[in-house]
This record gives structure tokens, C-alpha cells and sequence, in this order.
């Protein structure tokens, strides 16, 4: 198996990727939600969401994983 690194480009399009994840996200919870559940559970989804993100892309490695190209 062949590990190639990643090019600029590719690695920020994936971070890009991620951010938007986060923020586009956060802010469909906490506004559509809101208007189902009440203004403050949907901070408390949205945080819970941000912070089930935070664990598996950042503290699992899992970005990095992503980041990796790997042929066989």
C-alpha cells in the first residue's frame, strides 16, 4: 500500500469542508430547532453537536484519517 501526502489544495478544501460542517450545522439547529423545541434546548443540542464533531474529528484523529490518501 502506497501513502501519499495530501497537496495544499486538498488539505484545505478538507478543512474548508470541516468548518462548514461545524457552523453551517450550529446555526441549522439552534435556528430550526428553535422554533420546535424552544430557543434554549436548541443551544444545548447545538453544543452537544459541536462537541460530538469536536470529539470524533479532533480527539479520534479522525481528521487526520481524512486527510491521509492512501492506494492500494
Amino acid at each position: 500500500m502506497i501513502t501519499e501526502k495530501p497537496t495544499s489544495r486538498q488539505k484545505t478544501l478538507l478543512l474548508s469542508i470541516v468548518v462548514l460542517y461545524f457552523v453551517v450545522g450550529f446555526f441549522s439547529i439552534v435556528l430550526f430547532l428553535g422554533y420546535v423545541v424552544g430557543a434554549n434546548d436548541a443551544g444545548i443540542l447545538a453544543l452537544v453537536y459541536l462537541g460530538a464533531g469536536w470529539y470524533f474529528l479532533i480527539k479520534r484523529n479522525w481528521l487526520f484519517d481524512l486527510m491521509k490518501i492512501k492506494h492500494d
